[in-house]
């Protein structure tokens, strides 16, 4: 179509699908990545809820991430829970996984 063509559209076709993630506002995988480690690693946040942490694990490599090794949970006390619990609840709106969304929503809501 032709410009002045009375059928033309209005207005150009909008490419908001095809934009990138962190241009749309979502969070990026590597501050996912480290948000889900020190989840793991606090097991005063995540208990000893197994299905839990089997999608926190799950996720983490799916991102392509390793999870920590039981030994490795030990570290845990390096991060403070209440940053931790700041992190997630700065992450959630920006988190675009509905599936993990509802997870993390658990934690936070407990």
């Amino acid at each position: 179509m032709e410009e002045g063509d009375p059928d033309a559209p209005s207005s150009p076709v909008c490419y908001a699908a095809e934009a990138d993630d962190v241009y749309m506002g979502y969070a990026v995988r590597d501050e996912i990545l480290v948000l889900l480690t020190d989840l793991l690693r606090r097991e005063d946040m995540v208990g000893r809820d197994e299905a839990v942490r089997a999608v926190l694990t799950e996720e983490i490599r799916r991102l392509g991430g390793t999870p920590p090794e039981p030994g490795d949970l030990r570290a845990a006390r390096a991060v403070p829970a209440a940053d931790v619990l700041r992190r997630l609840a700065d992450l959630l709106p920006r988190l675009r996984d509905d599936g993990l969304h509802a997870v993390l929503r658990r934690l936070v809501d407990r």
